[in-house]
Formats: structure tokens, sequence, C-alpha cells
């Protein structure tokens, strides 16, 4: 059995990791139980900006470990032109090739949620990896492909690809075999893996693809990322990296709420999800999401702490 300590970063304890990220993701799942459906939009909006989003509130502190003995004192420059010639790239890509924006975010996704919940070691190579990390995309399409089309519908509207697709049998034989390469993998790696897996295929299976998402991202994603970031912060105390983390990533993670706020007054506390909000929320998370994921794909390759002043190891 391969020992829960290869399924993270080497020289960091496991239990900080996947013991907060269980108890993220248990919280969340109560939190949505509980929830009525009238209150979801509100629910998902507060919870993506106030939980969600803060692991890459100190993507700048990353910046600066790789640029500044680049560009010096103009790293923040250098910085900020690279994200958002990313995210302006981005948005010209939703505008002028949206399928091919969504399929490319995607499998981006998929490779940076596998290789946040699995240690470069982990037997199977990226393919493997990139199948776990896109569980949570391609289970719910698996399990509820009438509720996925509809939301891709409202992601890329006039496009009815998905009807299609979505419910020929050869790609759901394919999911299905994906499925059990995912869980048989897991299942010879360690016991935790084997937990966290098939938890997870069970919740993307059985909780409206939304919620699920959010689950996952927000309770699971999210807070192991931060845990992760504490560890670098101050490896002796993780309640004191904590509270570093929380001052460094306060004023992008302060723009994320407020963002998230605005969403909620204009989706209204009580009103139902509509096509436009999906597709604004879904684009806006995009286009805030990749610059982060390819900046993350670089700190993970050179094994680069955002919290200290040596460059990447």
């Amino acid at each position: 059995m391969i020992g829960i300590r290869r399924l993270i970063r080497p020289g960091v304890p496991a239990d900080a990791y996947w013991m907060q990220g269980l108890v993220g993701a248990l919280l969340t799942l109560g939190l949505f139980a509980v929830v009525p459906n009238h209150a979801l939009p509100m629910a998902l909006a507060v919870l993506v900006g106030v939980v969600g989003m803060p692991h890459g509130g100190v993507d700048h502190l990353t910046g600066s470990v790789l640029l500044a003995p680049v560009a010096g004192r103009y790293w923040p420059l250098a910085f900020v032109t690279g994200y958002t010639l990313v995210m302006a790239v981005v948005v010209a890509g939703w505008i002028w090739f949206p399928l091919l924006i969504l399929v490319g975010f995607v499998l981006l996704s998929a490779v940076h949620f596998g290789m946040a919940d699995n240690s470069p070691h982990t037997p199977g190579g990226l393919a493997l990896t990139m199948l776990e990390g896109g569980m949570v995309v391609w289970v719910p399409a698996l399990f509820h492909p009438a509720e996925f089309t509809r939301l891709l519908t409202w992601v890329v509207p006039g496009n009815r690809w998905p009807e299609y697709i979505l419910f020929d049998p050869s790609l759901r034989a394919g999911l299905c075999l994906a499925l059990g390469i995912t869980v048989a993998r897991a299942v010879g790696s360690s016991a935790f893996t084997a937990i966290r897996v098939v938890g997870f295929a069970v919740l993307f299976a059985v909780a409206p693809p939304l919620v699920s998402f959010a689950i996952y991202f927000c309770g699971w994603h999210s807070v192991v990322e931060l845990t992760r970031l504490a560890q670098h912060a101050d490896p002796s105390d993780l309640v004191t990296g904590f509270g570093k983390v929380v001052m460094a990533a306060a004023p992008l993670s302060g723009l994320a709420v407020l963002l998230a706020v605005i969403g909620w007054g204009v989706m209204s506390a009580d009103g139902p999800l509509t096509p436009g909000i999906v597709q604004a929320v879904f684009v806006g998370l995009s286009v805030v999401a990749v610059p982060h994921m390819l900046l993350h794909l670089v700190t993970v390759r050179q094994n680069v702490n955002p919290f200290t002043t040596e460059g990447p190891r």
C-alpha cells in the first residue's frame, strides 16, 4: 500500500491536509443540506467568494518569488501585466471561441485539481491524474446528463451539441470505464485515497452538479490549498500560518467577497438560478481561475514557497 505521505508534497505532515479538507467538505455538505432551494444562489455566491477564492489571493507572493530575481523592483508590473494578459485572453476566448475555451478550461481544471490532490510521485502519470481531477465534471455528466446538459447550454448558449454527446451510449460506456479505472487506481493507492475518491464519486453521482462542485471546490480543494499555504507560511505552527495567509490574501480576498455580495444583489436572495446568472458566474470564475491555475503549475513544478524570499528550489 502506498502511504498517505505519497499523496502530498514530500516533507509536509499528511494529516494537516486531508483532515482539514475532510472537515471542510463535511461542513459544506451540511450547509447545503439545510439551505433551502430559494437561498441556493446566495449560498453559492457567498461560499465561493469567502471560502473558494482566497487560496488564490496570495498569487502575488508567488509572482514575487518567481519574478523578483529577473525583473527586480519591477516585478509587480511584470506580474500584473502577465496576469491581466491571461485574463484578457480568456475573456476574448469566451467571446470568439466559446467551445474551445470551455474545453480548454475543463482540461486545465482537471490537471489543477488532480495535481492538488496527488503528489507528483503518485503512480499513473498525468493522464490518470487528470482523470481523477476531472471527476467533478465527468461524473456529474454521467449521472446527471439532463441537468449537466442544461448547465452547458446556459454557459455556451446556442449550441445543442451537449444534448447529443452526453446521451451517446459509446461516451457513457467510456465514462463508466473511466470511473472504474479511477476507483481501482485509488483503491490500489491507499485507504484514504480510496475513501476520498469513492466518497467524491458518490457525491458527484447523487448531488446536483452545482452543489457537488461547490462542496468539492470550497469545502475540499480550497481548504486543502489554504492548509498547504499555512504550512508554507509557518511550518511549526499551523494556526500562525493561517493568520499569515489571511493577512496576505486579505486584499484580493476582500475584492472577491465584494464581488460575491454584488453578485448576490444582482441574483436576489430568493431568485432562481437563471441561464444568465450561471453563465456570468462560470465565465467570471474561469477568467480569474485560469491565470491562477497556470501559476500553480509553475509553483508545483519548481517547488516554490510563496512565503519566502528565496527563489524556486
